[in-house]
């Protein structure tokens, strides 16, 4: 039966072997009970997975958070993605033994720490649509479809110019309250969407959401934000560039 991977903690016992879950966890995927598979002083809390809980749907995407929420609650997590899969325990104490400093640094570095969220959604004109070219079909000329698409791109680079100013400021508002500041790689700048995420001190989120709710008075976009969330956007180690810089 597949093992499906919630996320890598400090194990309990700080020993190999297998140890029972921390206490409150909710039950897994599919319903399963979660335990750790423990090895040098790590733990991957686990859960038995059948074949048809496999394909991820709302319910099983819920309690897989609610399980990475409920190990947040009580100590540092490493979140790992849906669908991080192994056939055999002795794959998951492998992976525990390959990346175990890895995994260690950055529990250490997220120890203490949520991850606080902002969606910016700058307001945008219309999109200029390009109108049909070819005079067989009664469309514009060769001359006006041109402007349009020469209108539409320069539309595009204002709104990406000004969103890039918008999330600067946002650094520069937040950023000492941060411990590190993420990207969405995902952002569609010519369309005036963009997120940042936080990792910030469980003792200074208080202290962001006053900061946050300063500047999103005096801000032309509309920003949203939430948390604090388990740190899935720093599950991975710091790219040069990132945090601070």
């Amino acid at each position: 039966m597949t093992r499906l991977v919630y996320g890598i903690v400090f194990s309990q016992s700080r020993a190999s072997g297998s140890g029972h879950p921390p206490p409150g966890l909710p039950p897994g995927v599919g319903g399963a009970p979660v335990r750790l598979i423990e090895e040098g002083g790590l733990g991957a809390a686990v859960s038995w997975i059948e074949p048809p809980d496999l394909t991820p749907n709302i319910a099983r995407v819920l309690s897989y958070a609610k399980v990475v929420e409920a190990l947040h609650a009580g100590q540092a997590v490493l979140p790992m993605r849906y669908g991080c899969l192994f056939e055999e325990e002795p794959q998951v104490v492998e992976l525990l033994r390959l990346h175990g400093k890895e995994y260690a640094a950055l529990l250490r570095g997220l120890d203490g720490c949520v991850e606080m969220g902002v969606r910016v959604l700058l307001p945008t004109e219309s999109s200029f649509p390009c109108p049909p070219f070819g005079p067989e079909t009664g469309g514009a000329s060769g001359r006006a479809y041109l402007a349009v698409r020469a209108a539409r791109y320069a539309r595009e680079e204002q709104v990406a110019r000004a969103l890039t100013a918008v999330v600067e400021r946002l650094r520069g508002a937040l950023d000492g309250l941060a411990e590190r500041i993420e990207a969405d790689p995902g952002a569609r700048a010519d369309r005036g969407l963009s997120s940042l995420y936080f990792l910030v001190k469980r003792e200074a989120v208080d202290s962001f959401r006053r900061a946050f709710r300063r500047i999103s008075r005096t801000e032309p976009a509309r920003l949203l934000l939430s948390g604090p969330w388990p740190p899935y956007n720093f599950a991975a180690p710091e790219r040069p560039g990132d945090g601070h810089g």
